[in-house]
């Protein structure tokens, strides 16, 4: 019977400690999540964001919102996902150099799926290996080398596809230049009919990158599957011949992304798997040719409508080819005097960004700017939200190259090639096929635009891209 009422008397005390706690005590404190609205059920604010990303206009649904909420940090869902969308010069510094333990890219489901080995290779392994990679490749041994191949195949481009032509298409061609160089650099093919041949597959193989992951005949990711099926095919090939060359001279010359990744060894000692190779090289030359074919084009739409620009850097360019005679090919010294050219080509970049923002993924519960990222949300991060900000940029409508030249802009407030230790590693590689190519085109040639009010939108929700593939009429110089 004690015993009975000692365990009563317990169980009592407890209830009502517990009781008192629940009812009376200080709740503990909870960091708010961001400010903002997930929208309608399911769909959220799809609809609204994917209308701003077609029409390259994200950075006003982010800058109305960042208003409403007075934080440049908000939350919504898109696509079905519960997203925090970032924006200003202190986001970008976090997500570019800070924020690389606590989140990682976010690869959509077709990008998984497209690119196997993405399931078994951490994204931070993945991106050490890539710039392991490319700053062997732009060496101060190999740079050189690499220049004069640029310049060679700038000079034959023209030469053959834009030489004698009354009109082009811009972005076509530039797009099958950048990509024809980048084999060139990536993979050492030269053939030409093996370069078209894996242009025509990786014009397919891009397009799935964010469709619809529905594996059925007909649709767009189906199409994507089977290229990338077929694209792997060919690399198996290539990756076998050229183990084979390495192991008859290990003193193999050639110089290219390729043979770099099948020499590359992590700090294990191991090797990467023929899986990993493919797709880290299908990476490289999807994220430059692309890219930079698009840089290019817009480059050249702004120059056509900004003669006062345009004249100056004719000026620059014209005197860059007057101090290298009797030299006729680019060298490091020649790319490093195109400052001029390369704020135009920035100014462009913020103007019109070739990619709108970057997606990552909350990998840990943690704390930003007083707000509360759970474990799971992804985060969008708006580019244009600050590169359009007149606090930031004044007057940011007006297109002036000088906010690049001298010290430049604050950092972190233009961005699109990444930051820290998150900056694109092809950054480099893309700056000096730009220069190379914009020097020999304004060295031989003036334009017209065919459709002066053609527009600028982004098809598949990815890159800028003018309409009509900026058609031209040419006249030579």
């Amino acid at each position: 019977m004690d015993l009975f009422l000692l365990s009563f008397a317990t169980t009592l005390t407890i209830i009502i400690y517990c009781l008192f706690k629940y009812f009376f005590a200080k709740p503990k404190e909870q960091i708010p999540l961001a400010p903002g609205t997930f929208g309608w059920p399911i769909i959220g604010e799809t609809i609204q964001f994917l209308i701003s990303l077609y029409y390259g206009l994200v950075h006003e649904f982010v800058q109305e919102r960042t208003k409403k909420y007075n934080s440049h940090v908000f939350k919504t869902s898109l696509l079905g996902q519960k997203v925090v969308i970032f924006s200003g010069p202190a986001a970008n510094k976090f997500i570019f150099t800070q924020g690389n333990k606590l989140i990682i890219g976010w690869r959509p489901k077709s990008v998984q799926k497209l690119f196997p080995s993405t399931s078994f290779v951490p994204i931070e392994h993945d991106t050490k290996r890539a710039h392991n990679v490319i700053s062997y490749f732009l060496n101060s041994q190999n740079v050189e080398r690499l220049i004069s191949t640029m310049d060679n195949m700038s000079h034959l481009h023209l030469k053959n596809h834009w030489k004698g032509k009354h009109e082009v298409i811009v972005y076509d061609l530039v797009k099958l230049f950048t990509f024809s160089l980048s084999i060139r650099a990536f993979m050492g093919i030269e053939e030409s009919d093996k370069i078209l041949n894996l242009y025509e597959k990786f014009k397919i193989f891009t397009q799935g990158l964010l469709a619809v992951d529905i594996n059925l005949p007909g649709t767009t990711f189906y199409k994507a599957m089977k290229a990338g099926n077929e694209l792997r095919k060919q690399m198996k090939v290539i990756i076998k011949q050229r183990r084979v060359e390495l192991s008859e001279n290990p003193n193999l010359s050639k110089v290219d992304v390729l043979t770099q990744m099948i020499n590359e060894q992590d700090e294990d000692g191991k090797y990467m798997t023929e899986v990993e190779i493919e797709d880290k090289v299908f990476g490289f030359i999807i994220g430059s040719y692309d890219t930079t074919a698009t840089t290019i084009t817009l480059t050249m739409k702004y120059l056509q409508q900004m003669p006062e620009f345009f004249n100056e850097i004719i000026q620059e360019q014209n005197e860059i080819s007057r101090q290298m005679m009797p030299r006729k090919e680019l060298c490091w010294n020649d790319i490093q005097k195109m400052r001029k050219t390369w704020s135009f080509v920035n100014e462009v970049l913020r103007n019109t960004p070739v990619v709108q923002g970057i997606f990552r993924e909350a990998i840990e519960d943690f704390t930003y700017e007083d707000f509360h990222i759970p474990k799971g949300w992804k985060i969008y991060l708006s580019f244009g939200a600050t590169q359009k900000n007149g606090e930031y940029f004044p007057n940011p409508t007006k297109f002036d190259p000088s906010r690049f030249e001298g010290n430049g802009q604050v950092p972190y407030t233009s961005v699109p090639f990444g930051g820290g230790h998150r900056m694109c590693p092809g950054k480099e590689f893309a700056r000096i096929l730009i220069l190379v190519f914009l020097h020999h085109l304004l060295k031989k040639f003036r334009w017209e635009p065919k459709v002066p009010s053609e527009k600028i939108l982004y098809p598949f929700f990815l890159l800028a891209i003018p309409t009509d593939g900026y058609p031209i009429t040419l006249s030579a110089v």
